[in-house]
């Protein structure tokens, strides 16, 4: 999925937390979002998502010049970030099947429970996991769908270091098969993009090459 951000801003109350960015992310890229705290990466994240709507301008979609309606997108991507939720009254059995209704996953529950090394909590409520297993779990629900469009927020977050490394193979493995789109300062969680976007305290924006 190609994605084209045209003269963005997001102002909450008076204060402009991005404003006037324009951006074009093609498709099956993989790009980063760094900068300093507030510089507005997570709120980038959920204006692309459509999680929030921006104050000016617009963000466009396409898929082989086929443009989608906002109301489309949120059955095209995935996305795992500290403020999306889980439903913590499911088991990780309910969870799993409740999510694949909406979205199509290329392969069984099974091997869904096999790749994420759940197989001792497949009816264990996720209420009772720890805040490291509910962040894999968001992050494979986000990342074994079959999405156009792929967007991570702190990924590794609560996440030690095994959960690292599996982050790291599984995402490894996505790289070209969609758009990817991670935003952190965690150089762990994006070093292997080869692009990324710094948005600075005073709302510059400029792409290098890592």
């Amino acid at each position: 999925m190609r994605v084209k951000l045209n003269k963005v801003g997001k102002r909450f109350n008076k204060e402009w937390i991005l404003r006037n960015l324009s951006l074009d992310i093609p498709s099956q890229s993989s790009l980063s979002i760094t900068g300093a705290n507030g510089s507005g990466k997570s709120t980038l994240i959920k204006l692309i998502s459509t999680y929030m709507e921006p104050t000016t301008g617009n963000i466009q979609y396409f898929e082989n010049k086929k443009s989608y309606t906002i109301e489309s997108i949120p059955q095209s991507i995935g996305l795992a970030a500290p403020y999306v939720d889980l439903i913590e009254e499911f088991s990780l059995r309910e969870h799993v099947e409740f999510h694949f209704k909406f979205r199509s996953i290329p392969f069984s529950l099974d091997e869904f429970i096999a790749r994420t090394n759940f197989q001792f909590s497949i009816d264990k409520k996720v209420k009772n996991f720890s805040s490291g297993m509910k962040q894999r779990l968001k992050l494979a629900l986000a990342i074994y769908g079959e999405n156009k469009l792929l967007m991570l927020d702190e990924p590794t977050s609560n996440l030690d270091q095994e959960g690292i490394e599996w982050y790291r193979d599984q995402i490894l493995q996505k790289i070209g098969t969609c758009t990817i789109i991670v935003a952190s300062n965690q150089r762990h969680e994006y070093d292997f993009i080869p692009e990324t976007i710094n948005l600075s305290n005073k709302h510059k924006m400029y792409i290098e090459s890592i």
